[in-house]
């Protein structure tokens, strides 16, 4: 697949992808969208400004006007490109990747991003076949650090003040610039690892359980309400409870979806069937998409769907324009909490959880969507399945597996859930013997 993949473009710098891949990307955005003016942002990675200067090259010499927010999370990045005052936007980031990681978010003036069955594929024809001539027609560039403000204004008008401790891990990426504003004053907030480092000191910029243990003691230690944290580039967030633990991100949707009362609810292939089920309670519509922003986003458009999210903690909402905004999410659990006076395990005891396990297993990049189908295949021979991404089947209402070809890495990922222990290894058990047979 190279660095083109199905959400965005991502590779090891400097050698998958460096200035000069970035400064030829940046062209073919410019010649795909043909448009005047492209806003420009990136995380807190070492490689960023690198790949910034290359990509600010390219856009000048095609004539584009850029637009540039400096360092800047995800989540600030796409609610300003979703306003609709540029014509298309590249975001420098590797979201939750190792440090070694860095990449582009190729967007379109409405904040869509543009994945490889949304445009981005065109965008490799027109990088594979460009030739560069280095003609210069004199963009210019704009220096709009302070656009950020725009977002900044909007979630102070909508955050409430909290006594309660919450601590924030900001796992040394960029979610403290814009957040940490925001909630001074207002949150009474325990913050770590603030610093932006793209060496990621603290731990690894991907918010798991594992990563996460100094923040599940202090949320301890500390008796707070809440603990949050975010990954690299802040376009995620995941909560923890009063007893410091981690809180998947269906159960969380779930929080979200019957305080908010939405008409539809888009949510992902990943989440297990409880979900629907307790939606059908509510009276709440759905749709379940394939796993990525890029196919969630545009199902929220297509059924003007009020809020969707991911297992893994991305949350969208109609109200920042269909994008994710983890800091939006923050200030929707606090109203939530305020309004609810109740501890979040309180708000979570109607949605139980059954024993999970969720693992990755490597396989050669160019062979995990193959060996997918073949799955697909041989386990549609025994049990009825969902395909939407990957292979779903749905024993009962509490037992269920997926597996399904990451579409960021070289692996394949596999959730399995069952209603008690004993229950959780035999639905393994089927897993495994199945993917014995390819792996």
């Amino acid at each position: 697949m190279g660095i083109f993949k199905p959400y965005d473009i991502r590779g090891i710098y400097p050698n998958e992808i460096n200035e000069k891949i970035a400064y030829k990307i940046a062209k073919a955005c410019a010649r795909y969208f043909n448009g005047n003016n492209a806003l420009i942002g990136g995380d807190g990675r070492i490689s960023t400004p690198l790949l910034k200067k290359g990509i600010i090259d390219g856009l000048l010499e095609e004539g584009v006007n850029v637009y540039d927010l400096g360092i800047i999370s995800t989540s600030t990045f796409n609610f300003i490109i979703s306003r609709g005052n540029f014509d298309f936007g590249l975001q420098i980031t590797a979201s939750h990747n190792p440090k070694e990681f860095n990449g582009i978010k190729v967007y379109d003036g409405l904040g869509n991003t543009i994945g490889i069955d949304f445009g981005l594929k065109k965008i490799e024809e027109i990088f594979n076949a460009m030739n560069i001539d280095n003609k210069k027609k004199n963009g210019k560039y704009i220096d709009a650090s302070e656009m950020k403000n725009l977002h900044k204004k909007f979630l102070e008008d909508f955050i409430e003040s909290f006594d309660q401790k919450i601590c924030i891990d900001y796992s040394n990426g960029c979610g403290s610039i814009v957040f940490s504003d925001v909630i001074k004053n207002r949150i009474n907030a325990i913050e770590i690892n603030k610093e932006i480092d793209g060496n990621f000191p603290a731990h690894p910029p991907e918010p798991t359980e594992e990563n996460l243990k100094k923040l599940s003691e202090l949320v301890k230690e500390n008796n707070c309400s809440l603990g949050i944290a975010f990954d690299g580039d802040a376009d995620r967030i995941v909560f923890l409870d009063e007893n410091g633990k981690l809180i998947r991100g269906d159960r969380i949707l779930y929080i979200f979806s019957k305080f908010i009362k939405p008409k539809k609810v888009v949510y992902e292939v990943s989440f297990p069937p409880l979900f629907r089920n307790m939606l059908e309670k509510l009276g709440i519509k759905y749709v379940e998409s394939k796993v990525g922003r890029v196919y969630i986003i545009n199902e929220m458009r297509k059924e003007n769907a009020d809020i969707g999210g991911e297992i893994s903690s991305h949350f969208y909402f109609k109200d920042t324009n269909f994008t994710e905004d983890a800091f939006y999410a923050f200030a929707l659990m606090i109203k939530i909490l305020k309004k609810e006076d109740k501890k979040i395990s309180e708000l979570l005891e109607e949605y139980p959880e059954f024993p999970h396990e969720s693992f990755k297993i490597s396989v050669p990049e160019d062979k995990k969507y193959h060996i997918v189908e073949k799955l697909k295949e041989e386990i549609s021979k025994e049990f009825e399945t969902i395909t939407i991404d990957g292979v779903k089947v749905i024993l009962d209402d509490k037992n269920w597996f997926l597996i399904r070809a990451s579409n960021t890495e070289p692996v394949i990922r596999v959730y399995v859930e069952g209603e008690s222990k004993e229950k959780l290894d035999k639905n393994k058990e089927i897993v495994y013997n199945f993917i014995k047979k390819f792996i």
